[in-house]
């Protein structure tokens, strides 16, 4: 069988794996030797290029992210921007200001419910009118006339159309 592999193969085979580690690890600090011999001025440029790229990064990033967030992210976000200086920094202040947000989001809606559930409190209290989406409970005089419509009587039937009861 031409493609079974003796364990004499395999090996040659690690053993050359190995090897290719090795030349690699020394390329690497050979390369990590140059850098550092490198000019200052060169480096000094690399750095340069290196702040300059991520400051556009960081630019466009803060871009995006007030194109798509909402007023109260953007509020939220301006109040901490003078802090952001770097991606990462950027990333963790984006990460709060959402979690904020939610959170300031939720308790708006709790407290617009509970206003709303007062005002009704409120309203059926001194007008007399309860919630829209609630029937009000019927009169004892409706009462007495629905139970004489459900036993057949048809003057009470008619007396409810001419004196517009709500049923």
């Amino acid at each position: 069988m031409a493609d079974e592999y003796d364990i004499d193969d395999l090996m040659e085979e690690l053993d050359a794996e190995d090897k290719h580690e090795e030349v690699i690890e020394e390329a690497e600090q050979k390369a990590d030797k140059e850098d550092s011999k490198a000019p200052p001025k060169a480096r000094s440029k690399v750095e340069e290029k290196l702040e300059k790229f991520e400051q556009n990064a960081l630019r466009e990033a803060i871009e995006r992210f007030e194109d798509k967030s909402d007023d109260l992210e953007k509020e939220l976000f301006a109040a901490a921007r003078a802090e952001v200086k770097t991606l990462d920094e950027f990333y963790e202040t984006v990460e709060f200001v959402k979690s904020r947000a939610g959170k300031f989001r939720e308790r708006e809606e709790k407290l617009a419910e509970e206003a709303s559930k007062r005002a009704e409190e409120k309203a059926a209290k001194d007008w007399g009118v309860g919630p829209v989406s609630n029937k009000t409970a019927p009169a004892d005089s409706e009462k007495e006339l629905m139970e004489r419509i459900n036993q057949g009587d048809t003057k009470a039937l008619f007396e409810s159309i001419v004196t517009d009861m709500p049923f």
